[in-house]
């Protein structure tokens, strides 16, 4: 599918519910954005397949674990963002 796309008053891009369906794009997606001249290219930031949860006063993690060495996947846990 190909569409063409404008940019609003503040510079943004407004991808449509039809465009996002076909690119299999959820809503909130994050996405990576890489850019040269004439061109920006979209990919969908692939994350862990998870998400920390509140139980008590604990946050767990709920999902697959990483495939990362424990202290890279611990960093990367204290700077999450939602």
């Amino acid at each position: 599918m190909t569409a063409t796309v404008k940019l609003d008053e503040s510079n943004r891009i407004v991808l449509s519910n039809e465009l996002r369906r076909a690119a299999g794009i959820p809503r909130g997606q994050q996405l990576k954005v890489s850019a040269t001249p004439g061109r920006i290219v979209l990919e969908v930031q692939v994350g862990p397949t998870g998400r920390i949860r509140k139980r008590g006063k604990l946050k767990v993690w709920t999902g697959d674990l990483p495939n990362l060495p424990l202290a890279e996947a611990v960093e990367q846990v204290r700077h999450y963002e939602r």
